[in-house]
């Protein structure tokens, strides 16, 4: 039932991003199985100028980041050809957890003081809170 779930949620987003529709979400990146969702998700993202989505990275999915792996660079694209609609917070927490600097990680990452918190911010924002 939650993996249904989640495949509703996920086409419901992509829906709505297709057809143009304004979009503030906070896509939780913490769980490395995700990658492909968050991956597809930013894709059609990037076609839609009403979209602002914050990719908010915590736990072992910092090592995407890692300049030029694969990830990061694809991570980079995203950033670049949405006109910065897309970006990524990295928990300062997690970068200490896991002893990385931001000078290890891509440019266009942004290091938040606490991954929770941030999302908390956004949503009192706006911003919807999608779990990929």
């Amino acid at each position: 039932m939650k993996k249904l779930s989640l495949y509703i949620l996920t086409n419901m987003v992509l829906v709505i991003m297709s057809f143009g529709a304004p979009l503030k979400a906070i896509l939780d990146f913490h769980n490395p199985q995700s990658l492909n969702i968050l991956e597809n998700i930013l894709s059609h993202t990037v076609k839609n100028k009403n979209a602002d989505i914050v990719v908010e990275v915590w736990g072992p999915t910092i090592k995407y980041l890692l300049r030029n792996t694969k990830q990061e660079k694809d991570f980079e694209k995203f950033v670049k050809n949405s006109d910065n609609r897309i970006q990524f917070h990295v928990c300062e927490n997690t970068m200490n957890k896991f002893r990385i600097t931001k000078d290890m990680m891509g440019e266009f990452v942004k290091p938040v003081k606490g991954a929770l918190l941030d999302m908390y911010s956004l949503e009192k924002e706006g911003y919807i809170y999608i779990k990929p």
